[in-house]
């Protein structure tokens, strides 16, 4: 094993005095709670999870979090079109937690939403279209609706093999849950570094596949798009598809999912984006504002949907 592997396990086993009650009894407990409601919700019907998980976001809204809903609430009022009225923001600060509490107990139900008929579809040819030609294809999402449902709905579709990056948690025990939740589904998850980046590039020139990546995540407070007039920034996943399309001749196909009321979704494809050819003036930033430009409005559109409104702390 690696020296920074050996670090990183030992670091699991013996962790700093300071976390050693968050990590031998807070989160053993709320794991052991995670589990049990996992293994509940895999034998409920569906809209009785997604209720249950939108009464906890309430709850929490209720009672949780004063400090980042007065974060949420400012940054809601700054990028909604005019002036939400002081109750206007309140109701769109519940509705982001009653969603995103939707969206965590929901993950028990992503590999049956398909066979149910929980999604719809929009712009599916875009994405078909490209695989008939046998291009390679980024799938740029966003984090609107239930985002976990676009890996669902590329597989119904039948597109077989399908990689993406994801996220680790810090909570070793919903990490694996929701590792466990998007493998259920048949995804294929790489775990972002230099390591899963090459992996993209091959799966993308060799096989020809298709590769979903999500242009708003989060790096350490600073969520990376929409730029909503921001400079550019060096490392983010945005630069990488650009990156990666140019390398592997993928083309980029926009996606986004809408919440269309209690558990049933669509899953919207746009039309790929034109790219600018590599080694053109300003071609690097030229590409990106056009990325952004699709989905800014998407995001902007869908605030009470937009799981990033929690996460953007800069």
């Amino acid at each position: 094993m690696p020296e920074s592997g050996r670090a990183a396990s030992a670091g699991r086993l013996h962790p700093r005095s300071g976390d050693r009650y968050r990590h031998w009894v807070r989160e053993p407990l709320s794991g052991a709670l995670f589990f049990a409601l996992y293994y509940l919700f895999l034998l409920l019907p569906i809209d009785w999870v997604s209720t249950f998980g939108g009464m906890c976001g309430r709850l929490t809204w209720k009672y949780r979090y004063a400090d980042e809903q007065q974060r949420i609430r400012r940054l809601y009022a700054a990028l909604s079109a005019g002036q939400p009225t002081a109750r206007e923001a309140e109701a769109a600060v519940k509705a982001v937690f009653v969603h995103i509490g939707r969206v965590g107990a929901e993950f028990a139900t992503l590999h049956r939403l398909w066979r149910r008929g929980r999604i719809a579809v929009s712009g599916a040819e875009h994405l078909l279209s490209a695989r008939e030609g046998g291009r390679p294809v980024i799938v740029m999402g966003v984090h609107t609706g239930n985002w976990e449902v676009i890996g669902p709905t590329m597989i119904g579709l039948g597109i077989r093999g399908a990689r993406g990056f994801y996220q680790p948690l810090p909570n070793r025990f919903a990490h694996r849950l929701l590792v466990l939740s998007r493998r259920r589904y048949g995804a294929i998850l790489l775990r972002p570094g230099i390591a899963a980046t090459r992996a993209a590039y091959r799966h993308l020139v060799e096989d020809r596949g298709v590769f979903l990546i999500y242009a708003d995540e989060e790096r350490d407070g600073n969520v990376a798009a929409p730029l909503l007039g921001r400079p550019l920034p060096a490392r983010s996943n945005i630069v990488t598809a650009v990156r990666l399309a140019w390398a592997s001749g993928a083309q980029i196909v926009p996606a986004y999912v809408e919440r269309l009321g209690g558990a049933r979704f669509r899953t919207n494809f746009l039309p790929p984006v034109e790219l600018v050819t590599e080694g053109a003036p300003g071609a690097l930033l030229e590409n990106v504002q056009r990325l952004d430009r699709t989905i800014t409005p998407i995001v902007l559109g869908r605030l009470d949907q937009w799981y990033m409104l929690t996460q953007h702390r800069r």
